[in-house]
């Protein structure tokens, strides 16, 4: 079990992390909001890098805990409701402003950020979720080939992150005070574009 210092140090990362990105995530304001030092980071972590890795790791794990990419699905589970319950749980977590859309903020907030460590990220995330999508898409473009596989995730990402890396504030996607079925019929049509354009790749890249 980590010590209740390392935690607040986390914690207060992945706040810091979610409003401002690697590159304006500074350790300064992380201390600060764990009541701690930057000895504290350095004893704990060693470097920024190792502190942002733990923040990133812990924010999706609470975001898959309200929001499982999985969605309870049995592993056998037709490719198509797999892509679905994936794109509904990254949908929701862009949607939700608490600690379960931290690690969508995050993502969205460093990954086209010039100077972010996006080949570090892009590891780290690759064990979290993104082995799991490649291998659902196989399924579901019914190829082995890897630019088709390549293709797909990058429509898949595009429009399943589209919401969270969005200039205006997520509420400006609402009427005032959204009813949760007016959010979740939102998701359901992103979820329907997202099928839509994923079925319309070839299962061979074209010559």
């Amino acid at each position: 079990m980590a010590s209740p210092a390392k935690e607040r140090l986390i914690e207060s990362a992945i706040h810091v992390f979610a409003e401002g990105g690697y590159r304006g995530g500074k350790v300064a304001d992380i201390v600060k909001g764990a009541d701690a030092n930057i000895a504290a980071v350095n004893y704990h972590f060693g470097s920024k890098d190792r502190l942002f890795v733990e923040a990133l790791r812990q924010a999706h794990a609470e975001a898959n805990r309200v929001y499982p990419s999985k969605g309870g699905l049995p592993s056998d589970a037709p490719a198509e409701e797999k892509i679905a319950s994936i794109a509904r749980a990254i949908l929701r977590r862009s949607l939700d402003q608490g600690k379960a859309g931290d690690f969508n903020r995050i993502m969205a907030r460093t990954m086209q950020v010039p100077g972010s460590p996006v080949e570090m990220i892009l590891k780290e995330v690759r064990g979290l979720e993104l082995t799991y999508l490649e291998q659902v898409l196989k399924g579901l473009l019914a190829t082995e080939s890897k630019p088709i596989i390549e293709w797909g995730k990058s429509i898949f990402l595009q429009l399943a992150t589209l919401v969270s890396k969005r200039p205006a504030p997520v509420s400006d996607l609402f009427p005032e005070n959204p009813s949760p079925e007016q959010i979740e019929a939102m998701v359901e049509v992103q979820v329907g574009v997202i099928l839509a354009a994923l079925k319309s790749l070839p299962n061979e890249f074209p010559n």
